[in-house]
């Protein structure tokens, strides 16, 4: 997840003599979203649209589009792109904060490419060395903040009840056409498809990690395929990367569990990693992602562990509205994990994103005390900070995360805009109580006061009288 977080202020002045608007991701990373030909490189941009014409011609378009290769010659020439706005509000606000564009400078998949990756034209085809694509959004939750081109399940809910009404339509269909995001439904006939196993066993050499993600992977015939045909073709200088929500089946994450115990044990990989998602803990996490079972989420970490004892594992946290009350417990999980798991160079890591959409979903829009409390989360895990131990309990990483996250949270908003947005708060949590047969208030009693704050939004203003 992380390279050398050592050095980080000489990674940021060797990005920066280049161009301060330079990052190797938009080189070496790519997320490909097959189920609707849309890519971009690190998880903050936008996704864009891949036209099928580029790919006709040359299936390495998948990552070099030519929006892509647009935006690379903005980096080198020092131009801001507005699609990594999030970057360079980090990077300007006080504190000489830390951002993506300096962390992803130190992973193994961008840092040694530096000086080839400097000189090459900036129209070149480049082979990433970090890889992930989804191939569907077949899915079995339906995530607070995820969307109907995303899962499934969200797409059936928008079908059946249409979008949220808020100040304006959240989750609208007609919105996901207008933006080009529409999933191709028959993954047989599905042209970004075609076109990744055209190019995969081209770009296969070049991979330091390649990682599937969804929709719910797991749920995808590809996933499967993947895993056959790296079995046929080994690469043991790959690590191999596959997200789950963990909520599948059992008899599916067994057969799961069988062939990728056959890959690590042939050793015809040189890594394995499952990457999955915990926004808070045990009935607060079941609302945030809804259709988690906690009970068999928590089991199928525990096998997963034991039966893969040098396989890592990676919690992806997005922080948001709903994890600021509970997070506590969140945190000791992860030193439970790493007390018992984290062992013969495995990992048992997190990564602490804050999520910057929906915003009516975003901790920035809570009112200040909220603020403290999450001041209060930096400094629990900043006393649990011990990297000098063999297993250690937190990281001064993700101390730096969390502190972020606060100074962040503490950039005021317009005033119009997060009242808003506060009581759209309100109406979506509102309607999903509806919708799905949840009770906010009897998951996160703590946020009584900030849940009948922001209904009280909505209503009339008393009129002033004037003499």
């Amino acid at each position: 997840m992380y390279g050398d977080t050592s050095n980080l202020d000489e990674v940021r002045q060797r990005l920066n003599s280049v161009s301060p608007c330079f990052c190797l991701a938009k080189w070496k990373h790519v997320t490909i979203h097959l189920l609707n030909g849309t890519n971009h490189s690190c998880y903050l941009p936008p996704p864009h649209k891949i036209p099928l014409e580029e790919i006709a011609r040359n299936p390495s378009a998948l990552h070099n589009s030519s929006h892509k290769k647009q935006v690379r010659k903005d980096m080198l020439e020092g131009r801001r792109t507005k699609e990594c706005g999030m970057c360079w509000t980090i990077e300007d606000l006080p504190g000489n904060q830390l951002s993506d564009r300096i962390v992803r400078g130190t992973e193994t998949w961008t840092k040694p490419y530096f000086d080839e990756v400097r000189r090459m034209p900036w129209d070149a085809d480049v082979f990433p060395a970090y890889m992930e694509v989804s191939f569907s959004s077949i899915c079995n939750f339906k995530c607070s903040y995820c969307a109907p081109h995303v899962s499934t399940k969200w797409h059936e809910e928008i079908k059946q009840h249409g979008p949220y009404e808020l100040s304006a339509r959240h989750n609208d269909m007609q919105w996901v056409v207008d933006q080009g995001l529409m999933p191709i439904e028959d993954e047989d006939n599905n042209p970004y498809i075609e076109a990744f196993w055209k190019w995969w066993p081209d770009v296969y050499p070049h991979l330091k990690v390649f990682r599937v993600t969804g929709g719910e992977p797991l749920l995808s015939k590809h996933t499967f395929r993947v895993l056959d045909w790296i079995d046929e073709h080994p690469h043991t200088g790959l690590e191999l990367d596959i997200n789950s929500n963990l909520g599948v089946p059992t008899p599916v994450f067994e057969r799961f569990l069988a062939r990728v115990e056959k890959l690590t044990r042939e050793k015809k990989i040189r890594h394995f990693k499952i990457h999955t998602s915990l926004d808070n803990f045990g009935a607060k996490a079941e609302y945030i992602r809804h259709g988690l079972d906690f009970e068999r989420f928590q089991k199928h970490v525990h096998d997963y562990l034991t039966r893969l004892p040098q396989g890592d594992i990676s919690f992806m946290s997005t922080f948001n509205i709903l994890s600021v009350d509970g997070y506590e417990r969140f945190l000791d999980w992860m030193i439970e994990l790493r007390e018992q798991h984290q062992k013969n160079g495995r990992w048992v890591n997190f990564d602490i994103p804050h999520l910057t959409g929906p915003m009516h979903l975003s901790a920035r829009i809570l009112t200040p005390d909220y603020q403290d409390k999450v001041a209060g989360l930096a400094r629990y895990i900043q006393a649990r900070v011990d990297e000098d131990r063999k297993k250690p309990r937190l990281r001064a990483i993700e101390f730096e995360k969390m502190r972020r996250i606060h100074e962040w949270m503490r950039q005021p908003l317009p005033e119009d805009q997060l009242r808003t947005l506060r009581h759209d708060f309100y109406l979506y949590f509102r309607e999903h109580d509806r919708r799905r047969g949840t009770d906010f208030l009897a998951t996160f009693p703590e946020m009584k006061g900030f849940w009948e704050f922001c209904r009280d939004l909505g209503k009339p203003k008393e009129p002033t009288l004037s003499l």
